[in-house]
Order: C-alpha cells, then structure tokens, then sequence
C-alpha cells in the first residue's frame, strides 16, 4: 500500500506566531493583523526551517545577474525571513499611510548637488572646520558600527524610522539589509568579491532613483549611505578609500531628497504636523545631517577641507527618543502636543549648534540644555562633534 503524502501543517502567520496568539489564518491577511495594520505572511513551517538555517554560499554571491536587482528574489527568497530572524519591529497600531505626504522646500537643493566641488574650488563665503582628530576618530567608530546594527535584534541606524521596515519595506533598504549582514560577516579573502557585490547595488539604486516615489527616494539616498560606509571601511591596500564619484553620487541623492522637502507644512506655522508627513521629514533631515558627516569624515581622511553646511541651516535638529520612538499615533500626537507648549520659542536648528553671536546667551543655552535632556544617541552624537569643533555651547 503506497504511504500517504502527509498534509502540511498549518502555522499561524509570521506576527502572530511572534507574539504567540491564536491566528485565524485569514487569507490574505489575518484579522489581527488587518486591526493593527501589520504585514500579514504565512510561512510554511519546513520552508522557514530550511530557509533560515540555511547559509549564502560564495556560488550564490558568483552568481549574481548585476542586469536585475542584486538580490534576485527567486534566487534570494530567503531573504525576508534571514531579515525575520535579524530585525523584528512592532507592527505600528494603525495603518500609516505615506501618500498624501505634506513637505515643503527649504533647502537649495543645488548646493547640496555641488558640495563636492567646495572641496576643490571653495568660494567666498564658505566657512572651515578645523576637526581634531580625536574627533574624527570617534565620528569614524560611530559610522563605522551602523551596518552592524541591522545585525541586532529590533535595531536600526538612527537615521532609519521603524516604520520604514515595519511590513512590506522598501527594496532598496531589504537588500542593503542583507548586504550589511553578509559584509559584517564576511570571510577573510572575500573582501573583493563583497565589494563588487556592493558596487552593483549601488549603480542599481542610483540608476533606478529617477522612478522612485518619496519614501522610496529617501529609502535609496539611505541604503546608498550605507553601502557608501561600507566600502570605506573595507580596507584595500591598506586604507580607507572611496572613489569621488561615489561621494558624488550621494550627494546627487541628497538633492534630489531635499528637492521633495525637509519640513512638514504645519512645522512653518508652528503647529503639529500630520504623523506620516513628520515621519519622512525627520527621517530626510536625519539622513542629510549623517550624509553631511559622514562627507566630512572622508575629506578628511583624503586631507580635503570641510565647511559648515549653511544651507541647512534652517533644519530642526534631531527631534526628542519619545517623538522618534513613538508607536501609536496617539502617543506621538500628545508627545508633540507637549514639546509646542515647552517649546514657545520654537524649535532647535541646527544651526544653533554652529558658532553665532547668540551661542553664549542664557536664551540658547537654555535651549540647548532642554534639546539635550530629550535627545536619543544619534543628536548626542551631532553635539559631541560640533561641541568639540566649535567649542562648548550649552
């Protein structure tokens, strides 16, 4: 008698399993997940098995088609639940809808586009940093840890907001996730090859960005970054190097991001802006000031000036860990209710971090005291930098 072929067993999807409640196996989405707005997958329980213990071999990376995305999805497929076992964020507790986004222009884009050429043909008005050392050795270390955070569980650079990964992410940052894992844990001898692997994307994402929507468009000037760091940081002849077309390029995105706008249109008139169209506005100027840093760390590296980024001037700095971290939109909404009414003089710039003839008086210091007790690790970076170039503000 010819045995039975067993009938797979059913599993719960992939957030209900996580918090270990009953799922109803909706199709094509639970009604848990439906309610809170979540990514709702279904994984057959042997496939996760197989997928997640199994490892990329070097074949797989060789035979990589660099003509369609360096993660080919029917060859990567494994690639969303290696990221499961990595990365696993809250699903947010309603749904966040990023198309009807508000920003507005507050950047000259153009300025961000040629800041390359500063470093060669500096103009008139333009003002030096003379970084220590020390300082760029700290800066150094900090950029060079990011691509490993993905590595940690419910962890991503601060530049990078939950809800960008939370469900279905964009693909540039799903691929620069497992690029990140693969070059953190990459073999001695496999660094060229890691490179190469790397050097595709990149030309991918710069190829593709001119199709992008918003949050899409900011997604790639993120995992350009990234990468970017990433063959910094991969020793070849024995220094750090990066080609200057590479900086360019980036800073081409960097335009091409603040061209969409910085600000949320309730921000100019000193109210509370809508939570999505605050989400992708922090996210841009967290982005542009790692961007910034991240270029001046490289010139100095190469012995190249660096200036004070005065078109930005007009940037919140980093907002509040409450604001950044919030999970609901209710708590998000009272937060920011909050900082309006202890914030009547309005809002931190960064450039109020630069020297000025205000950075001395009672009235900035205390702002900058009230910014600082609020802050996550990412603008307590920025102010160690500025505080030790510039000296100390608050």
């Amino acid at each position: 008698m010819t045995p039975r072929t067993p009938v797979p067993r059913k599993k719960s999807c992939n957030n209900c399993s996580k918090a270990k409640v009953r799922c109803d196996l909706g199709r094509p989405a639970c009604t848990r997940c439906k309610k809170r707005g979540g990514y709702c997958e279904y994984v057959d329980a042997k496939d996760s098995e197989q997928e997640v213990s199994s490892s990329t071999t070097q074949d797989e990376y060789n035979s990589i088609d660099g003509s369609t995305s360096v993660l080919n999805q029917a060859q990567y497929n494994a690639v969303p639940l290696m990221l499961g076992t990595v990365l696993s964020t809250p699903a947010p507790a309603e749904i966040l809808d990023f198309e009807n986004v508000q920003l507005v222009r507050t950047v000259d884009d153009y300025r961000i586009r040629a800041r390359w050429l500063e470093s060669v043909l500096p103009s008139a008005h333009q003002t030096p940093k003379d970084f220590a050392p020390t300082t760029m050795a700290f800066v150094s270390d900090v950029f060079k840890s990011y691509p490993g955070i993905f590595l940690a569980e419910n962890s991503l650079p601060p530049f990078i907001h939950w809800a960008q990964v939370s469900g279905k992410m964009c693909e540039a940052l799903a691929n620069c996730m497992n690029l990140a894992r693969m070059w953190e844990t990459q073999a001695g001898g496999t660094e060229a090859m890691v490179c190469g692997i790397i050097e595709k994307e990149m030309a991918r994402l710069f190829q593709q960005e001119t199709h992008c929507s918003d949050l899409e468009l900011l997604a790639t000037l993120q995992a350009y970054l990234l990468l970017t760091i990433m063959l910094f940081f991969t020793s070849r002849s024995g220094t750090n190097f990066i080609e200057q077309d590479t900086i360019i390029r980036l800073q081409e995105l960097a335009g091409d991001v603040a061209n969409k706008g910085t600000l949320c249109l309730a921000e100019t008139n000193g109210a509370r802006p809508d939570w999505e169209s605050w989400i992708i506005a922090s996210a841009k100027r967290r982005t542009l000031f790692a961007t910034y840093l991240f270029d001046n760390l490289v010139s100095f590296t190469l012995g190249s000036p660096s200036f004070i980024a005065t078109e930005l001037a007009s940037l919140p700095a980093p907002a509040s860990k409450r604001l950044w971290n919030a999970q609901t939109r209710l708590s998000w909404n009272a937060t920011y209710n909050q900082q309006l009414s202890q914030c009547a003089d309005g809002e931190l710039l960064i450039s109020h971090l630069w020297p000025s003839p205000d950075s001395g008086t009672p009235e900035q210091q205390r702002k900058v005291r009230r910014w600082l007790s609020s802050v996550d690790e990412f603008g307590i970076m920025l102010y160690s930098v500025t505080s030790h170039t510039y000296g100390k503000q608050a």
